[in-house]
């Protein structure tokens, strides 16, 4: 248990209705942060699923090209300019898919978020000690998300890409 810092432990307790307004209140903020986040997420979401209709639409081209027939020297820099394409596709669709590893970091903060809210919007009335206890437990269950999340982005940049183009 750790101990209290020595300021706080000469301060008088606050009556509990001060207390309860005072949790109220971070429970407010909290809420309007985890919504703030759920917003900028949907938006990034949208955004990245036009960015990958057009991967889409590129490669779609790419492949058009690669199947047109026509003599030499024309096919063989079809060929290649068909090859950078595809190249820069799959360089850029990798490097996009940050936004699916910052979305799962992101949807986790939020889930914290919640559960600390949920909380404090606890009617219970409880003992400082039952507080930090609740506290540390939610702790614990986000810190086990986290470890989850990162093992399981760690395996999957560990898989090979594949030839297509696909975004998340």
């Amino acid at each position: 248990m750790s101990e209290l810092p020595k300021e706080s432990a000469t301060q008088p307790a606050p009556e509990n209705g001060e207390l309860r307004a005072v949790i109220g209140e971070f429970g407010r903020h909290l809420d309007m942060l985890a919504e703030q986040l759920g917003a900028s997420l949907s938006e990034a979401d949208r955004e990245c699923v036009s960015v990958g209709e057009s991967f889409h639409d590129l490669a779609d081209a790419k492949n058009e090209i690669a199947h047109i027939d026509c003599d030499e020297p024309v096919r063989t820099v079809l060929k290649h300019s068909c090859e950078q394409i595809g190249n820069s596709l799959h360089a850029a669709v990798v490097a996009l898919q940050y936004h699916d590893r910052l979305a799962q970091r992101l949807a986790l903060i939020r889930t914290g978020l919640n559960r600390l809210q949920e909380l404090l919007h606890d009617p219970t009335v409880r003992p400082y000690n039952d507080w930090l206890e609740s506290l540390r437990h939610v702790e614990h269950l986000n810190r086990i998300e986290q470890r989850r999340l990162g093992s399981e982005l760690r395996g999957a940049a560990d898989q090979p890409a594949a030839d297509s183009v696909e975004l998340f």
